[in-house]
């Protein structure tokens, strides 16, 4: 199999670092972040400068998390425009990828091929929308991660007891589903809190239904970072979780897509989550409870999958609320920044 950078996928000793059937040593790129992380909101004069919606820096993979050294991503201009993020170039790729990255399974040679020899696009920073246009399903897998488990006390539906192991998966609307093109937007509902949760997510890439393990992350695509804003449970209301989450602009995703055949393992994918500008999130996808393949098996087992739906991975500790005026940016390895402002809602 090739990758869409043209590197062959490596076998099953590369993915072990040397060992078949293992999982070697730790990769540097999931190795705990030690340092504190403060809670305080920053004041006035430490927030970052503001820039127009979708006007975000060039998405910079992580290059200790990506095989080779470097990551191609597909992603979606905001004029519409298919392209293929491959450093610093940008590739209209749209001529071989006509429906978007999900056409990515079937096409990924003529996609290497073409970046390959096309010269670059940009000559200003590029600016994306969401990377799956309509995805039909969106999921989530609530308390998939242990410093999670608990952290909101009684404002958690199953008072921290329950994890993704019982819960199962949340249903999240798709017309909850932006871009960084656009804001997260809170309505005015006075006395509730609103919260972010830094997510990675998965995007499927081939039909799937009633698939098993070994053959789950076949019909992966792809990674992509994912916030899941969610209005918490109080005294005012005790709606079921999936009516907290999808209200619109309540799912931000972006800015691409990093393709599965550049990490063969997504163990190493980490993200990190910072509220104008001050950490509050960090966790890798080695730390979920119920890890990728097995989410994609519960999820073809709920209903057949198509290529773009998505599937939320879950949060790490450190939630919080956000409030008009913030900006969340949230970055996972090899797919880059995912910036946010927050909004009061105009309707």
């Amino acid at each position: 199999m090739v990758g869409l950078a043209g590197r062959p996928v490596p076998g099953d000793r590369d993915r072990a670092g040397g060992q078949p059937g293992g999982r070697g040593g730790q990769h540097p790129a999931v190795r705990r972040r030690r340092g504190r992380v403060r809670h305080g909101r920053l004041r006035a004069d430490r927030r970052h400068r503001r820039r127009a919606p979708g006007h975000r820096p060039l998405p910079r993979p992580d290059h200790a998390a990506v095989r080779g050294g470097c990551a191609v991503r597909l992603g979606i201009l905001t004029d519409g425009r298919v392209v293929a993020v491959d450093g610093e170039r940008v590739v209209d790729v749209t001529a071989v990828l006509p429906g978007g990255p999900t056409d990515y399974p079937d096409r990924a040679g003529e996609v290497a091929a073409y970046v390959a020899g096309a010269p670059s696009i940009a000559t200003r920073t590029p600016t994306f929308t969401a990377p799956v246009a309509h995805p039909r399903t969106v999921l989530a897998a609530p308390v998939n991660y242990a410093p999670h488990r608990g952290e909101l006390g009684d404002r958690s539906p199953e008072g921290g007891r329950l994890d993704a192991r019982a819960l199962g998966l949340i249903v999240l609307a798709p017309g909850s589903v932006v871009g960084p093109d656009g804001a997260i937007e809170l309505p005015d509902l006075p006395g509730r809190e609103f919260h972010y949760e830094g997510e990675i997510a998965v995007v499927i890439g081939r039909p799937c239904r009633g698939v098993d393990r070994a053959h789950a992350m076949d019909h992966v695509l792809g990674y992509t970072g994912l916030l899941d804003i969610t209005m918490r449970i109080g005294p005012q209301g005790q709606e079921d979780r999936s009516m907290r989450k999808s209200f619109r602009t309540f799912t931000p995703i972006g800015p691409v897509v990093l393709t599965a055949d550049e990490v063969p393992d997504p163990s190493i994918l980490r993200l990190r989550l910072a509220l104008n500008g001050e950490p509050r999130q960090d966790g890798g996808l080695d730390e979920l409870i119920v890890d990728v393949p097995d989410l994609v098996v519960r999820a073809a087992q709920l209903l057949p999958l198509q290529p773009g739906d998505l599937i939320a991975t879950g949060t790490p500790g450190g939630v919080g609320a956000i409030v008009p005026g913030d900006r969340v940016t949230l970055t996972v390895d090899g797919v880059g920044e995912l910036a946010m402002d927050v909004r009061r809602r105009s309707w």
